[in-house]
């Protein structure tokens, strides 16, 4: 068992085991489905040609049993309109009581014609020349082969010929015979009215004929005993059959109108314009399946020639062949296990030489990456041990003001100990990483200290209005974004104010956006500042008073471009002399949808 699951793993790690396998069951199914297609062709091909023969031979036959047919018509009519045999069957009738010795006279002379007709057709085994009442009155002849028809024989003869004008009626019935075992022997019963020219109905005529009559027509059709057919009179009766009809199929083939394939045989049906009758004969297909399958197998066997044939091949070509890839698997092996100095030699100029380049440069690019991400870290490291000794201060004046705040509050310096809380309390709010995300509530906590230590410090006329939807205090925005837009306020639109000035800052949603309006009535500003602090393209950045470039505002644009992208936005609207509205447009993320902005 074991060894079987090492030979199975031995395969799957094997390409050259997986191309042999891959190409020869290649070669296998296009074999078997060339052996498929070619058995369907081939025994459709037949199926089709033996089905014009047959069709050809079944029409042959049925034109026999025309010629049959005509000549029984024939000799009913030569009896029936005999003008000799009317008159002496006339007479009989007539002199029912007369001498006995005329009677058997005139019924002489009827056999004498007759038996003249009968010798021109051997195939009669019965010819009854019946009066109206169901007596053979005029003529009996029957041969050893059956008996004479009984009561219950003429009844079923004279219930079909009732609804004739005089035609003929062909049945099949089963009469009694003495030298068959069962007793009875199936007979072909030929009947009609005897009229005369007045259309006067003086007797009845009945033929009885073998089984024979019809099979010797129909024996091109039955020879080597694999076929069989089934003769129908006009009226569907089932007249003539060779073999016994199968269960449930009689009224399919009393309603064939073409040609049908059904449990390997094939059906043809034809019907004659001259006496309607219905011929439906059929054929094994065994014989030719047979042979369809033999020539299948014999495919499928040269495909597993060729297969055995194909990887002998393959085995001694895959050799010089398959060397560059095994040059490029140890190559892979050696870069795994941490050598990218491994190079693979060029053998060739095809697809694998180039795999094989493609290796060498991939390698030489990894291991030099490799040495700059190690560079990298390294500097990296420095610069967060330099970050985290930068951070030591702004963490020493944070405990600092929280000393001096308790120091106050003891002292019953309430405004300035909650000053020292504002500032502290700032102060712990940006010590937070940036990329840290705060929610709308904390963001205006910190404005609202922001403008606390203004009005107490430096502005006394300052009217400030802050409405935020109570909907939108959870959801989650960048930090420290609305400082910088109200510092400018101070630094820029109240600039050169002294008195009556106004802030208003809201927030609310709108459209699946998270709107913040920063407006003022200060002194607004003009298209080109707007531009700059918008960072349209040709435009520079402003500058403060002192020199140095205005990044407060700025940085809050580039901030939102980086991190969300358009839509999302920061708009201006300005008036000179008027004051100036800020709005940024930012998305609406809830608390269950916090992310980081790394």
């Amino acid at each position: 068992m074991l060894s079987w699951i090492r030979n199975i793993i031995m395969i799957n790690r094997s390409f050259r085991v997986k191309l042999i396998l891959s190409l020869s069951i290649i070669i296998l199914l296009a074999f078997c489905l060339t052996g498929y297609l070619t058995y369907r062709y081939n025994l459709t091909l037949f199926e089709e040609e033996i089905s014009k023969q047959f069709t050809s031979t079944n029409e042959e036959a049925l034109a026999k049993l025309d010629l049959k047919v005509q000549e029984v018509v024939r000799i009913s009519q030569t009896v029936v309109f005999n003008p000799s045999i009317e008159k002496l069957i006339s007479r009989i009738n007539l002199n029912e009581s007369s001498d006995a010795f005329d009677r058997y006279y005139d019924k002489k002379q009827i056999e004498d014609q007759i038996y003249q007709l009968k010798s021109d057709a051997p195939y009669i085994t019965g010819m009854y020349l019946y009066d109206l009442n169901g007596n053979p009155s005029y003529f009996s002849y029957t041969t050893s082969a059956i008996n004479a028809p009984d009561e219950y024989v003429f009844k079923v003869i004279r219930s079909k010929i009732n609804d004739t004008s005089g035609d003929l009626i062909w049945i099949s019935l089963p009469m009694a015979s003495s030298i068959e075992p069962s007793g009875y022997r199936n007979t072909i019963i030929v009947a009609r009215f005897m009229k005369n020219s007045s259309l006067t109905t003086y007797g009845v005529l009945v033929m009885a004929f073998d089984e024979s009559f019809f099979s010797g027509s129909l024996k091109e059709l039955t020879k080597a005993g694999q076929g069989q057919v089934y003769l129908f009179n006009k009226n569907k009766e089932l007249l003539f059959t060779n073999s016994p009809v199968p269960s449930g199929q009689l009224e399919l083939l009393q309603n064939m109108d073409q040609t049908q394939l059904m449990e390997h045989h094939l059906y043809v049906q034809g019907e004659s314009e001259v006496t309607n009758f219905k011929l439906v004969s059929s054929t094994s297909l065994t014989e030719i399946q047979s042979k369809s399958r033999d020539l299948f197998k014999m495919i499928v066997y040269s495909g597993l020639v060729s297969i055995l044939l194909a990887s002998v091949l393959i085995v001694l070509s895959t050799g010089n062949l398959l060397r560059p890839l095994k040059d490029l698997m140890l190559g892979l092996r050696k870069v795994r296990s941490g050598d990218f100095n491994a190079r693979i030699e060029i053998r060739t100029r095809d697809e694998l030489a180039y795999m094989g380049e493609s290796f060498n440069a991939m390698a030489e690019q990894v291991g030099r990456l490799i040495k700059e991400v190690y560079l990298t870290q390294l500097s990296e490291k420095e610069a967060e041990l330099k970050a985290l000794q930068a951070q030591l201060n702004p963490h020493f004046l944070h405990n600092m003001f929280n000393e001096i705040y308790w120091k106050l509050y003891l002292q019953d310096e309430t405004e300035t100990a909650d000053l020292i809380a504002a500032i502290s309390e700032m102060l712990k709010y940006s010590l937070m990483p940036v990329r840290t995300l705060t929610t709308v509530r904390e963001e205006f906590q910190q404005i609202r200290n922001y403008l606390k230590i203004q009005k107490e410090l430096f502005e006394t006329d300052l009217e400030t209005i802050i409405q935020v939807d109570e909907d939108i205090m959870d959801v989650q925005v960048m930090r420290s974004l609305l400082q910088p837009l109200v510092e400018n306020v101070f630094m820029h639109a109240f600039r050169n104010m002294v008195s009556h000035k106004v802030l208003i800052i809201k927030a609310s949603s709108r459209d699946d956006f998270l709107e913040i309006d920063v407006t003022d009535n200060g002194c607004g500003m003009d298209e080109k500042s707007i531009a700059q602090i918008l960072g349209v393209q040709g435009s520079a950045l402003p500058y403060r008073t002192d020199g140095r470039e205005s990044l407060g505002v700025r940085s809050v644009v580039r901030r939102i471009e980086l991190v969300y992208g358009p839509p999302f936005r920061m708009e201006i609207a300005s008036v000179l002399g008027s004051g100036t509205n800020m709005r940024l447009v930012l998305p609406l993320l809830a608390h269950d949808e916090r992310r980081s902005l790394e």
